[in-house]
């Protein structure tokens, strides 16, 4: 790898986790080879065969690096570098949207990826997505700067968005444990207006998640809402295109088991926060990659709509119309 910045900060923030055994009979291997073996892997999407030779090792060494380093970057730095915002940083996030797009209130998008995977024998119809390839879900929350505040990840991929939400750490969060949540509200056209997540169509339109008009016939107002909210929206889809082209492992089938793929990705998305933070640049992945890309299957459009949702989306949508 080109750039030793990031394998030099994992010695520092884990090495002692993936140390070899103090009494091992072979030559081990040392903790930055450890590490750069797993980032190759994990940026290459390399067969272990192809890994294994690049580094001279054994295939079992390369099999062992990946899972021990993933594990300890998980284990270490999950909750110091993916953690949603405070309320006085979403606030902060939240003008900066509205400076840059015109709504207010909006500290982040959510937005659902398909990650592809060898999928188990059994069961293997729920891992098959509309397009008809085997995948998990990944679902995650974008801030303005492209950095990932929250995620969750292992749904099969014949999952709804809805669904994956319904069932993700961040739906728990805002029902069940709501101090964890950003919540400061702001008096919008006579309208309390929460902080929010603006998602796309597969969304229920929810108090702290928004989401544009469908349908034929849209007024001008709910078109130039739609545009505003599809310019912070896609901030998310930007941050998938960054990841898969870093981390091939997250963009095409690897010969990882499915039930570690979880992992995988909550370790790309770790590092992904991690340069960002550090002002890191990747270099371009390895060339010892397998397989094309998958497309990413669309997901169906939910009706689902809370009516304090549908009141605040018209408030901002009335906020949008008036002139400023």
């Amino acid at each position: 790898l080109r750039n030793q910045g990031v394998i030099c900060c994992l010695c520092d923030a884990v090495g002692p986790l993936v140390a070899p055994a103090v009494r091992c009979p072979r030559q081990p291997v040392a903790v930055k080879k450890r590490i750069a073996i797993a980032i190759y892997k994990l940026a290459a999407c390399a067969e272990y065969r192809v890994v294994a030779e690049t580094f001279g090792v054994s295939k079992t060494t390369v099999h062992r690096c990946v899972y021990g380093v993933c594990e300890a970057i998980c284990h270490k730095l999950m909750k110091k570098f993916i953690t949603l915002p405070k309320e006085e940083e979403a606030q902060q996030i939240a003008q900066r949207n509205y400076e840059s797009h015109g709504l207010p209130q909006i500290y982040g998008a959510i937005d659902g990826s398909h990650i592809p995977i060898r999928a188990p024998r059994d069961g293997y119809r729920d891992y098959v997505n509309r397009k008809g390839w085997a995948s998990i879900v990944l679902q995650a929350v974008v801030d303005d700067r492209l950095m990932i505040r929250d995620i969750s990840v292992g749904s099969p991929g014949s999952a709804h968005d809805a669904a994956v939400l319904a069932t993700s750490s961040l739906f728990s969060v805002v029902l069940f444990h709501s101090c964890f949540h950003p919540k400061a509200s702001m008096d919008i056209e006579g309208v309390q207006v929460p902080l929010l997540l603006a998602g796309d169509p597969a969304y229920p339109l929810l108090p702290w998640i928004m989401k544009g008009y469908a349908g034929p016939n849209l007024t001008e107002p709910q078109e130039m809402f739609n545009e505003h909210l599809s310019a912070i929206r896609v901030k998310v889809e930007h941050t998938f295109g960054h990841l898969k082209t870093r981390w091939r492992v997250l963009a095409k089938t690897s010969d990882i088991h499915h039930d570690f793929m979880p992992k995988i990705v909550a370790t790309c998305y770790i590092l992904h926060n991690m340069c960002e933070e550090k002002r890191q640049q990747l270099p371009p992945a390895p060339q010892h990659t397998t397989g094309h890309p998958l497309i990413q299957p669309q997901e169906r459009h939910s009706d689902e709509a809370d009516a304090m949702a549908v009141e605040i989306r018209q408030a901002l949508v009335n906020h949008l119309s008036r002139p400023h």
